[in-house]
């Protein structure tokens, strides 16, 4: 009887050395980054940073830091910018992979940690670099001028660790789902929280703060040895993380990077309603067959009912023109338009269903104008309520010359529902028309075309607009005045920009 001969398994690959097989693959075939894109690349950044550059660089780093009284308003500002850098990173992953490596390499016997290290590292990239970013605001407003070398590489140092910290918190809510949940809801309401206290600032002034000139370095020190003993802590668990806790938020950046790629944000919208709904546990709930073609309403009514959460959100954010009233004059404008907008919006995933395939409005007997009539009715409900809850509020702490705003606001409301619908019927980019030459090259109309679709609302709104921009003092010609555009839009839309025959919108 012969000795049994023994094989060794081979040893599974590193995760680097697939990569670098991968990506010498693709060099092998393909060029990745040829002279022309570099160029073009390089002329991209020096035209933005010459077109850019001065006006970014005086709002970073204004001449004169923050008045005593205002440096509380400036902190809290600071932390608002790091809450929206957390919820940044729990929508993003932060720990994403590729199609490919998500499809080939996660399910293959690859050592975890190797092929998670890259994720890591790019999730502390983001965070340090806002981090800094934020320090660098906060260093030139809070800081006693002048300011000195060492000071400010303190302040960047402290930003970057705390940015650092919130990437690693981020990356630890994404493998423990309990921590997600608490994240989720804890963010929020400490960002209207910020909010409600920059708001009371306008009304009552806040603390004064006296001005230092760097950040205590046993607090920077033990922030930067604190990143450095979680960041062990991280590379160490990421073996440990389930692939279950990858796949949505790769194919979520995967979806974003495919629309900036083909130029075509309607991917985001359709990403949006699929991964809203898919979260959700829904029951059936039928419909009253005696109300007929008010199908569409009901339903309507229906998805309002279901997205409780984000109208309480809504309702929370009509503060915000009057936060921005204290910047430039169009801002509390450019705010009450994108606000009403967006609240009006909330039930028009409908209608852009409806529009790519009309299969419901046959089964009812639907017109395109009937449909898009029954449509409209709860988004003009919901404009009408955030405008006009939006500028009282803005009326009241917003230094406006006395009037009759809030009844302005209502008045607005059904302007910003027409252009909510405008936006929805929108469809996709058509990338088929001719190219415009201009003296910089050529481009496509298409996506401008798709940006600026639904704007031309606005010109219905001069009212209100003009007495934001002014201000004016509105009186009730004004409010009358802003009704009645309101109502010659909705008209006029329903008249010549709908379909009286055929189930189209």
């Amino acid at each position: 009887m012969g000795e049994a001969i023994t094989r060794r398994e081979p040893a599974p690959p590193t995760a680097r050395r697939l990569r670098r097989w991968v990506r010498r693959q693709r060099a092998e075939r393909a060029p990745s980054l040829s002279l022309e894109n570099v160029y073009l690349l390089l002329l991209t950044v020096a035209i933005a940073v010459a077109m850019f550059g001065p006006g970014v660089g005086s709002a970073m780093w204004p001449a004169t830091g923050a008045a005593p009284p205002d440096r509380l308003v400036v902190l809290v500002l600071l932390g608002a910018g790091a809450v929206g850098l957390m919820l940044l990173l729990r929508q993003t992953g932060p720990l994403v992979l590729g199609r490919g490596e998500l499809t080939w390499l996660l399910p293959a016997p690859v050592p975890r940690r190797g092929l998670l290290l890259p994720a890591l590292v790019r999730a502390l990239t983001v965070g340090a670099v806002i981090g800094a970013l934020l320090a660098l605001v906060g260093a030139a407003r809070l800081a006693v001028r002048p300011v000195a070398g060492s000071a400010l590489a303190a302040w960047l140092a402290l930003g970057t660790a705390v940015g650092a910290l919130l990437a690693l918190l981020a990356v630890t809510a994404q493998r423990r789902p309990g921590y997600a949940r608490m994240l989720d809801v804890a963010l929020p309401a400490l960002l209207v929280a910020l909010g409600a206290t920059v708001l009371l600032a306008r009304v009552r002034p806040l603390p004064a703060l006296p001005g230092v000139a760097a950040p205590p370095l046993p607090l920077t020190l033990g922030a930067l040895l604190v990143v450095a003993g979680l960041t062990a802590l991280a590379v160490r668990d990421l073996a440990r993380l389930p692939d279950v806790r990858l796949h949505e938020p790769s194919l979520t950046v995967g979806t974003y990077l495919d629309a900036a790629y083909a130029v075509e944000p309607s991917f985001l919208a359709d990403l949006r309603e699929r991964r809203y709904w898919r979260r959700r546990a829904l029951r059936s709930r039928p419909l009253r067959p005696r109300f007929g073609r008010l199908v569409p309403l009901q339903q309507d009514l229906l998805v309002l009912r279901r997205r409780g959460w984000r109208l309480g959100w809504l309702a929370v954010a009509t503060p915000l023109p009057a936060l921005l009233s204290a910047g430039a004059d169009w801002m509390p404008a450019t705010a009450l338009v994108l606000g009403a907008v967006t609240t009006a919006g909330v039930t028009l995933d409908a209608l852009r269903r409806d529009a790519a395939h009309p299969a419901l409005l046959r089964l009812l007997g639907l017109t395109g104008r009937r449909a898009v009539a029954i449509r409209l009715v709860v988004p003009t409900v919901l404009a009408t309520a955030w405008s006009g809850l939006a500028v009282a509020v803005l009326g009241l702490l917003g230094d406006l010359p006395p009037g009759p705003w809030w009844a302005l606001g209502l008045a607005f409301g059904p302007t910003a529902a027409m252009m909510a619908v405008r936006r929805a019927q929108a469809g996709r980019i058509d990338h088929s028309l001719p190219l415009v030459v201009t003296p910089m090259g050529a481009f496509s109309p298409g996506p401008v075309l798709w940006l600026f679709n639904g704007t031309d609302v606005l010109l219905f709104a001069t009212p209100t607009v003009v007495a934001l921009l002014g201000p004016v003092q509105p009186g009730w010609a004004w409010v009358a005045a802003q009704a009645a555009c309101a109502v010659l839009a909705v008209l006029a839309y329903l008249r010549f920009g709908t379909d009286g025959r055929r189930p189209r919108v």
